[in-house]
Order: structure tokens, then C-alpha cells, then sequence
């Protein structure tokens, strides 16, 4: 079965950090493609969450050129608020024959406890959990066991760190510091045209 990598967020805004992580999942053969999920009405609203569907259009800019990658407008396109095993239920209808793998960071493993149906979540998906330098190895394996021993599948893959945050990202935005290099070009051109999270628009710029 095609193995289908899933990388689900906020995308607020997507950064090179997780083009990069999409990257590494690739590289290291646990997926053949990658699939980015923005959410749209997220169950835990962020505040200076940007418009639905400038998220979109930033994730679609940032993997346009990306050998593997792809976006999925399923969560953006659902009314009300949208949990990841309605968005899994429906993936399966349409990918029938796609093995589903989540990419998710270690931190969302120890939150997995926190997810609505948890349990039917792991049934529908696999996990790969991108392990980045500085965590604790033992500490995560020992909290995927108890996953596994519930039905989980979780597999591990070592993954550069990049230190990049989308909040870390809008600050420097709303302070009027650099932060084109923490994003692909195209989407801080997109933030910039459209003046998102207060950024200065192309005629700002000139001035």
C-alpha cells in the first residue's frame, strides 16, 4: 500500500521548518508523499490566526516546487470545528488503498491523550514522530510504548532541528524585525503583499 505522510496544523504561517521536516520524511523512505493539512476553524482558536485561506494559499506557495508534496484542502474546506479523526474517516474514503502515517513532533505525542477519540485515531493512522536534538529519547519512547501497547503504531525518525516558530515568526513580523529567511520566499512575499500579521505591504516597503 502507498504510504501517504500527513502533516496537519495551523500553518500560521508555514515556516522552513516544516518544509524541511516534510523533507526528511521523504528522504528517509517511511513515505512516498506528504500530504499538509491547514486547518481551518482549529478546536483550540489561536489568537492573530490569519485567515483560512491565506494559510492555504501560503502552504500551497511553500510546496509548489517540492518533489513529493502536496496540500489537502480537506480541513479548510469543512464547516465548524474539525478534529483529526473526522479528517482521517474522511481521507480513507477517498484514499482507500493509502496506508495513513502522521507526522508529528514529540511534543504532540505527549498531547495525544488530549485528542477527541483518540482511540479510533489510532486505528485510522500510523505515526512517525520527528525527533529533534535535544529531547529526551527515553522519555518519548518509554510514552510511545504506552501508545503502542493500545494499538499505536509509532515509528521514529531523527530530525534536524531548526529553531523556527510560526509565533516566533509573527513577533518579529509585529516588531518589524528580518524574517524572510525563517520562510520560503514566495510566502514572505505573500505576507508582505498582503500585510499579514502586520507586516509592512510592497509600498511600505519603498518608503
Amino acid at each position: 500500500m502507498p504510504e501517504i505522510g500527513l502533516m496537519g496544523g495551523s500553518f500560521n504561517p508555514i515556516h522552513c521548518g516544516h518544509v524541511a521536516l516534510a523533507r526528511a520524511a521523504l528522504e528517509s523512505g517511511r513515505v512516498e508523499r506528504v500530504l499538509f493539512l491547514p486547518t481551518g476553524n482549529p478546536p483550540h482558536k489561536k489568537e492573530g490566526l490569519a485567515d483560512k485561506f491565506d494559510r492555504l494559499r501560503m502552504v500551497e506557495l511553500a510546496v509548489e516546487h517540492e518533489a513529493g508534496m502536496a496540500v489537502c484542502r480537506e480541513e479548510i474546506d469543512r464547516d465548524g470545528v474539525i478534529y483529526t479523526v473526522d479528517t482521517l474517516a474522511a481521507l480513507k474514503r477517498k484514499m482507500p488503498d493509502c496506508t495513513l502515517t502522521y507526522l508529528i513532533g514529540a511534543d504532540t505525542l505527549r498531547a495525544l491523550g488530549t485528542w477527541r477519540r483518540v482511540e479510533t485515531v489510532i486505528e485510522r493512522c500510523k505515526f512517525l514522530v520527528m525527533m529533534r536534538e535535544g529531547e529526551t529519547r527515553e522519555e518519548v519512547i518509554r510514552l510511545a510504548g504506552l501508545w503502542t501497547q493500545r494499538g499505536a503504531q509509532i515509528d521514529f525518525l531523527d530530525a534536524r532541528k531548526m529553531d523556527i516558530s510560526s509565533t516566533q515568526i509573527r513577533e518579529q513580523i509585529q516588531k518589524g524585525l528580518p524574517f524572510e529567511r525563517l520562510v520560503p520566499q514566495a510566502v514572505a512575499d505573500y505576507i508582505h503583499e498582503h500585510g499579514l500579521y502586520g507586516a509592512k505591504t510592497g509600498m511600505e516597503l519603498n518608503r
